[in-house]
Formats: structure tokens, sequence, C-alpha cells
């Protein structure tokens, strides 16, 4: 198909460095499948995009909003991200009469009017696009111009004295933690269905985990958020992981996401424990074992004994018995 990027990157006031990542964020499931190219549609961006725009928003709220309570930080949040008002913005941009690209028999004025609609889901997969092309930071300054501020600016108080400081900074990190999960995931895992995304997500996220990452800290990484000491509930990871957040905010608000993600994947994460749990779910499911080795392992070609190799360390030091459905050779 043949279509002109530079016509929506202007309705939409950005320009991608990976034009493929709009075109994905555009594609709905029913186009997909219509060119044949059924896992090539807008679902995990989509996935992805809902956590980031979860986050953007709670981030906005505790700087800009310190006096409000916890109920009324959240209600705020819920209201900002209705899908009425994510469906309006789409076509606030001009996209709606054109894009996404469908393959339904219902004209869009009528898609619009229903709750959930393909106008809405594919405004997260551009959130989640923009984020995964240029990062964190540009992601929340599109969604804060879009969004945020033509909604909330003339709302805000000079009023600065924080309200519930140890629970404002628990939502942020509880928040920042399934964005960050999920990005993690969604990176680590190519081609890996939303839904199975999300069932992995909440395995990293669950309070068993959270007690395990605890646990894992050392003075060292109480020592960095000093400044927040007092704030921090020391059984909480959300409330340490929101601090850390801060703490990497006051050094360079471009990176503090990025900073964020980085420590908790080398500080918190197994990465081969990772990769068994999905990489058992993948079969369980009926991947074959060969596409698991190419497409999530990464080896391909020459490569592929190796990867071979790397699939059964994976699987044996868990001590699981798996049954190999590779049937094709090399």
């Amino acid at each position: 198909m043949q279509w002109n990027s530079s016509l929506v990157q202007e309705k939409i006031s950005f320009n991608f460095k990976n034009p493929d990542l709009l075109f994905l964020s555009l594609s709905d499931p029913s186009y997909a499948k219509q060119i044949n190219q059924p896992e090539s549609d807008n679902e995990r961006l989509e996935s992805l995009g809902k956590t980031l725009l979860d986050l953007i928003v709670i981030d906005y709220l505790y700087h800009h909003f310190p006096y409000l309570t916890i109920s009324k930080m959240t209600a705020l949040r819920d209201k900002l991200l209705e899908k009425e008002k994510l469906t309006q913005l789409w076509f606030s941009l001009g996209l709606g009469e054109s894009y996404p690209f469908l393959d339904v028999n219902e004209e869009r004025h009528r898609l619009r009017v229903k709750r959930s609609n393909p106008f809405e889901k594919s405004l997260k997969a551009l959130v989640g696009a923009i984020h995964v092309d240029r990062g964190f930071s540009q992601s929340y300054n599109w969604v804060n111009k879009q969004l945020i501020a033509p909604l909330l600016e003339r709302h805000q108080k000079d009023d600065q004295k924080r309200v519930n400081p140890s629970k404002q900074l628990t939502l942020l990190g509880q928040t920042l933690l399934k964005a960050v999960s999920f990005d993690y995931l969604y990176r680590l895992l190519p081609y890996v269905n939303p839904g199975q995304l999300s069932q992995l997500s909440k395995t990293l996220i669950s309070k068993k985990q959270q007690t395990e990452y605890l646990n894992k800290l050392t003075t060292e990484d109480w020592e960095i958020i000093t400044t927040e000491q007092d704030k921090i509930s020391k059984k909480s990871f959300p409330s340490l992981l929101g601090a850390m957040f801060i703490h990497f905010d006051n050094e360079n608000p471009k990176t503090r996401y990025r900073n964020s993600r980085k420590w908790f994947r080398e500080k918190c994460i197994n990465e081969d424990e990772v990769l068994y749990e999905a990489i058992a779910s993948l079969l369980k499911d009926g991947i074959p074992q060969k596409w698991i080795i190419r497409e999530i392992l990464g080896y391909k070609g020459k490569d592929y004994d190796r990867g071979r190799t790397r699939f059964h360390e994976l699987m044996d030091q868990s001590g699981a018995t798996i049954i190999s459905i590779e049937e094709e050779e090399q």
C-alpha cells in the first residue's frame, strides 16, 4: 500500500524517525487481516500506549497538582483518559475520516459513537509508537500538548503544598511499575501478543515479586534516594520506585523514565526466568519451538544451532520437561 506518512505527521505535529512505526499504529486488526499480515496490527502498541498514558497523566498530576488527594488525582486521571475524550482528540487531529486503516463494513461516524472503537485504540497505539520511536520524554510532551494542557492548564493553582506525599509517591511508583514492566516485555518479546504480555506483566508486578525486588536492593540503592526518604515506606517497592523516578527526574527530566527502566531491569529482573515463563506459555499455546528460537531468542540462519542450545539451557535450568515440537529440519 502506498501512503503518505508526511501527511499524518503534519496532522499530529510529530515527525517519526521510523515511519513504519506510525503505519503500524494506524493498522487496525481488521486491516491487518485484510492484507494477510494478522501479526502486523496495532494491538501491541495499543497495550503499551495504555500503560504509558496512565504514567504520563499521573506524572503530570504529581508535579502540577500536588494539592490533590489520591482519590481526586485518580478520578482526574480517569476523566482525562475517558475513551470518549481519546476519540474526540483523534478526530480533532483530523485523523478520524481516513485513519486508522480499517476493513469493516460499518461507517466511521457510526463507529465513533461506540464506547470502544478503533479511534481511541489507535490514539493509544500512537502514543506507544511515539515512545518506541523517540522515547518517553517525547511521548510525554506530545500528550501534554495535545491532551492534558488544553484541559487542565487553566485550572492549575499556585498551591504547591503536597497532600499525602507518601501516598502520592506510591501511586506514582505503582503506575511507573506497570509501565516499565510492560515496556520491558514489549521489547524483550517481539511478536508475542498483548494478552500474553499482560499476563507476564502481572507476574512481574505481583506482590510476591515486589517483595523479592526489595530483598535484592542494597544500601547503595537506598542512599540514592535520600531526598525522598521521608516519603518512602521501606516495605513498599512502588514507593521506592517512585522515589527513584523522582531522583532521576532531578538529574535529568529527559532521561528519567529510561534510567528508571534500566535500573528496574538491572536491579530487579532475572531475564532468564522471564524468558522461561514466556517460552513455556508460548509452547503451551502451540507455538513451534523453531519460531521461538528465531523470532523470540533472535537466532536465525547460521546461528540457529546456538539458539537451540540456548533454548534448552533456558528450559532445563528451571527443572522443566519441555516437549519439543520442532518438526522441520533447519
